[in-house]
């Protein structure tokens, strides 16, 4: 998943499926009866394990909505990533990625972000902003991010500030980017009758 990652792919098949799992595990527990106290210390105690073991999480991007927007688009029901990414979106690049827009090749330090809303038909033949569904994120470090292609990945749901995504949605985000390996895994692309101009001093 990544940060404009909206088609669909191993992306939305992981997190499909890691739901799938996690649902699972709840019923063969018993999720409908009344739960063990002490099962249910050891699932927390073992979930913050997992989520600190993972080395690959980002921070969320403080301060994006004041960097360089490139793009909106809206994902109608019918399309077939419509379930996990149907809306409007935008997405945001800070002034490292603008030099990768154009040239095609992203330096580290890049980020982008795709902030994704519903969108509400507001019935006069008009579509405007919904609440917030998610935002996601991609971060290009080399070294760290050796293993997807150089790039890391991340998804913040609707008011958090943690990364909710795990390794193997990861993997499934960077597989379905290695498609785009031709303009290093980003499917947006630069516009040739935009002016990008700089982005504002980044805030945090």
């Amino acid at each position: 998943m990544a940060a404009e990652a909206w088609r669909p792919g191993r992306a939305a098949l992981s997190i499909a499926a890691g739901a799938l799992v996690v649902a699972s595990g709840v019923l063969a527990a018993g999720g409908f009866a009344e739960a063990d106290p002490r099962n249910a210390a050891t699932a927390a105690t073992a979930a913050a394990a997992t989520a600190a073991a993972d080395t690959q999480t980002l921070p969320f991007p403080v301060g994006y909505s004041r960097w360089t927007h490139i793009k909106s688009g809206l994902i109608n029901p019918g399309h077939a990533a419509y379930a996990r990414f149907g809306g409007l979106h935008h997405i945001y690049a800070n002034a490292t990625a603008l030099d990768g827009y154009r040239s095609g090749r992203f330096a580290d330090g890049s980020v982008l972000v795709y902030d994704l809303f519903e969108a509400t038909d507001k019935g006069d033949a008009t579509i405007d902003q919904g609440p917030r569904r998610h935002i996601d994120v991609m971060v290009k470090d080399s070294a760290r991010f050796a293993a997807t292609g150089g790039w890391g990945y991340a998804e913040f749901a609707a008011g958090e500030r943690r990364d909710r995504l795990r390794t193997a949605q990861r993997d499934g985000c960077a597989a379905c980017h290695a498609s785009q390996k031709d303009n290093d895994q980003v499917f947006s692309r630069w516009r040739e009758d935009s002016a990008l101009e700089p982005a504002p001093a980044q805030q945090d």
